[in-house]
């Protein structure tokens, strides 16, 4: 009777350790790393002035994704580096005072993070809504910033679209003037992105 109640124990240990294993791996597989693929992906920063509209658009910035559960759209990291340099609006006069505002030869990056999810939801099976807190660090200031987004699934690739707004005057950037200051640039601006993300 011990003989047989010894093989059992033996039997049911073996059990939990495979369903133990199995359960890991299944974590491994849900949980997944992104990079993203700055040839199909885009920043935009509009802003107003007190003689039009403007914008500056990067092409060329870098960032990572981290999914912990890549079928429920759950959310682990995100992280977007962007060389202000690379921020282009087709005017060089205007170029060259975005680039001196940001104070580029000092702090040639602007970051963004993920501080803290605020909510997400189900849109359908492949899209999910999500705000969020997030760190942005420009001229040398880090500051919270609300960010709202669409990530969207699509096989081995990510699309996120989304927007947030800030002042300038938040991270200690005099907004640009020209023409002896008779053109003034407004305070707040929109940063838009469209961005594609690969799996690694």
């Amino acid at each position: 009777m011990k003989k047989l109640n010894l093989s059992k124990m033996k039997k049911l240990n073996l059990s939990k350790a495979v369903v133990f294993f199995m359960l890991l791996l299944s974590i491994e597989v849900c949980s997944q790393d992104y990079t993203l693929d700055k040839s199909n992906s885009s920043i935009t920063v509009s802003g107003t002035s007190s003689l039009h509209d403007w914008d500056v658009i990067s092409n060329d910035f870098t960032g990572d994704m981290k999914l912990k559960d890549v079928l429920n759209g759950k959310l682990e990291s995100l992280y977007v580096n962007v060389n202000s340099e690379t921020l282009k609006s087709g005017k060089k006069a205007m170029d060259k005072k975005t680039y001196k505002a940001l104070k580029t030869d000092e702090f040639p990056n602007v970051t963004f993070s993920i501080k803290s999810v605020r909510s997400e939801k189900r849109i359908d099976n492949s899209t999910f809504e999500f705000k969020l807190i997030g760190n942005m660090s420009l001229c040398g200031v880090t500051k919270s910033v609300p960010l709202d987004f669409l990530l969207t699934l699509n096989g081995e690739r990510i699309n996120i679209t989304g927007s947030c707004i800030i002042k300038m005057t938040d991270f200690e950037v005099e907004p640009p003037t020209a023409l002896l200051g008779t053109i003034k640039t407004g305070d707040q601006i929109t940063v838009k992105f469209n961005s594609i993300f690969i799996k690694k």
